[in-house]
């Protein structure tokens, strides 16, 4: 049977706990996904269709992956890169390098602006 002392001190382990995970940085990586986008970028410079749309593929998956961190900024350039894939499909590389272009700017760790309260 749990004492009083102790389930205090269970709920207060319990509350700071969840204070330090709010103040916590977010840890947001996308250098793999920028790196897949300078490849990709690469081979629609070159005209290969198919390794664009693997390489498409690939960075649409990783962003898929990444995206379970609720990360704000994925929802901000993975249409971008759904758009290039469309248009490399197409075979209009020069609007596939477009929307690369400005999915790169975009692929920045969102800054947080915690106030602790709403």
């Amino acid at each position: 049977m749990l004492t009083k002392p102790s389930i205090v001190l269970m709920l207060l382990l319990f509350t700071v706990s969840y204070i330090y995970a709010a103040g916590s940085k977010i840890n947001e990586d996308f250098t793999l996904v920028k790196a897949l986008c300078d490849d990709m970028e690469q081979l629609a410079k070159q005209g290969d269709k198919e390794g664009f749309l693997e390489l498409a593929n690939s960075a649409l998956n990783l962003s898929e992956a990444l995206r379970r961190d609720n990360s704000m900024a994925i929802d901000r350039f993975r249409p971008k890169i759904r758009a290039a894939k469309k248009a490399g499909k197409e075979g209009d590389f020069t609007k596939a390098i477009n929307f690369l272009e400005e999915a790169k700017p975009l692929m920045k760790s969102a800054t947080t602006s915690w106030d602790g309260g709403s």
